[in-house]
């Protein structure tokens, strides 16, 4: 049975796995030499993350993986803003 724990809990994962931002979800990696979080896409694209908040992995993997003492809480996933434009159309009658 597959869970959502938080990430911080965990030790790191050595494969792709489900990732957590917020409302969103992405498949996500860990690159131990890198030691750096990756939104892993089609063709081979990947993306360099903050940590997710939490990662969906089977229940017997976050059992035999969790760690002693959590990780401090490094970076906070934010939303990405775009700018809106100088003027919006308006549009008068």
């Amino acid at each position: 049975m597959k869970v959502w724990i938080e990430t911080r809990t965990l030790d790191f994962p050595s494969c792709v796995v489900l990732g957590r931002f917020g409302a969103s979800y992405m498949d996500v990696a860990y690159e131990r030499w890198q030691a750096q979080w990756f939104w892993v896409q089609p063709r081979g694209v990947s993306e360099r993350i903050p940590e997710p908040s939490h990662i969906f992995v089977e229940q017997s993997w976050a059992t035999e993986h969790t760690l002693e003492t959590p990780r401090a809480k490094l970076h906070k996933a934010t939303k990405l803003r775009r700018k809106k434009g100088a003027q919006q159309l308006a549009l008068e009658l």
